[in-house]
C-alpha cells in the first residue's frame, strides 16, 4: 500500500469513528469489547484485564494523546 492509500485508509478509519463513538472512552470500549470476544474465545479471560489496564492509562496520563488530541 503506497504511503497516499494509508494516509487515506487512516483518515477513513477515523471518520468512520467520529460518527460511530461519541469519545475516546467510548471507542476503546467498543475495540475492547470486540477485540476480547474474536480473542479470549467469546470469554473476559485476561486479554480483557491487559486492554482494561491500557485503556485507564490512555485516560489519565496526563501526556496521552486520548486527553490532548480532540476525538472529533
Amino acid at each position: 500500500m503506497a504511503e497516499a492509500e494509508a494516509e487515506a485508509a487512516v483518515v477513513e478509519a477515523g471518520y468512520r469513528a467520529a460518527h460511530c463513538y461519541g469519545s475516546w472512552e467510548d471507542f476503546s470500549a467498543g475495540f475492547i469489547l470486540g477485540r476480547c470476544l474474536h480473542f479470549d474465545d467469546e470469554k473476559f479471560g485476561s486479554w480483557y484485564q491487559e486492554m482494561v489496564t491500557v485503556h485507564k492509562i490512555l485516560t489519565s496520563d496526563p501526556g496521552s494523546p486520548w486527553l490532548n488530541i480532540p476525538f472529533r
